[in-house]
């Protein structure tokens, strides 16, 4: 019995996406910024069990997000991807809001609390804008060429991001005691989570391209056509490579042998390589293939942050 709704339930809200939200956090927080504030001597705003909570607020958010989409895309996701529809074939329309009210309260509680810990009640707006956006973006912007996208890349930015918010009081320190490298390798994993999650949500919408059009969704493929998007998807991930290729000139002089050969080896070749295969791609299989590539690519980039 638990069988049949516990393990639905971690694939509705996409248990190892979640992890790798996670895990993105605790590597900013633990690998970078508080081994920096002590080498500086600066103060730390969350304490672990603080922290922990930010980072279950967060979780709250990015599951409320895919529970919401999957509850207005039961009838687009029964012809893009029938083998994994769970609301609508395992869990009712009504059960899945019922699940997203609940993940709601508790993130809320959680935001509640932290803001009342850190004396400063407004930031739970953080918290309601992040719930109302994505639930603009499933339900509306979603179908908008370019803007739906944008939120998904802002969100993945964004996770990383509030965790340099909830320390900004030292965080904006860290320059002023020589450690400014830190703080350009946080606002450039910023923009390297933006930019690489431009480039795979061009590919999703190609790849989805069949059950948006019997919806009559204006996605970006549907409005320009397949050739103009891969053109689009090519052009962020060039950037993505260049935005990779220069950090790695930057490392030649100050990161380790092991640093150099992860930025080569493990993002710069695979987002090359998608590049490669972007402009030969022509299939729904090939879209599969390199939207999980991309994903791959976006993951790889954090955990290079354990290199640091």
């Amino acid at each position: 019995m638990l069988d049949n709704t516990i393990i639905p339930f971690i694939k509705l809200i996409r248990t190892p996406n979640l992890i790798i939200v996670g895990l993105t956090q605790f590597f900013i927080q633990y690998l970078i910024l508080v081994p920096s504030f002590h080498k500086a001597v600066l103060p730390i705003t969350l304490n672990p069990f603080h922290f922990t909570l930010l980072v279950l607020c967060t979780l709250c958010i990015a599951a409320a997000g895919y529970i919401i989409n999957d509850i207005i895309d039961e009838s687009i996701d029964k012809i893009n991807k029938p083998d994994k529809v769970i609301i609508g074939e395992i869990f009712s329309v009504n059960t899945g809001y019922r699940l997203y009210y609940t993940v709601l309260i508790f993130g809320l509680l959680i935001a509640l609390y932290l803001a009342n810990y850190v004396g400063n009640i407004s930031l739970v707006a953080i918290y309601f804008i992040a719930n109302l956006l994505l639930y603009l973006y499933s339900k509306f912007l979603k179908q908008t060429p370019l803007i739906g996208n944008l939120i998904v890349a802002i969100f993945c930015a964004f996770v990383a991001g509030i965790v340099l918010f909830s320390e900004r009081s030292s965080f904006v320190q860290l320059s002023e005691h020589g450690y400014a490298e830190i703080t350009w390798l946080c606002y450039g994993y910023l923009i390297f989570a933006f930019v690489s999650t431009m480039f795979r949500e061009v590919i999703k919408d190609i790849e989805d391209i069949e059950g948006d059009r019997e919806k009559n969704c204006t996605t970006l493929p549907i409005l320009i056509g397949i050739n103009a998007s891969k053109l689009i998807s090519f052009l962020f991930g060039s950037t993505l490579f260049g935005l990779v290729a220069y950090w790695l000139s930057f490392q030649i002089n100050y990161g380790t042998k092991i640093q150099l050969f992860y930025l080569v080896v493990g993002i710069a070749l695979p987002i090359l390589f998608a590049l490669i295969f972007l402009i030969r791609a022509n299939k729904k299989k090939d879209w599969n293939q390199l939207s999980l590539l991309a994903k791959y690519i976006m993951v790889s980039g954090i955990f290079y942050l354990l290199l640091n």
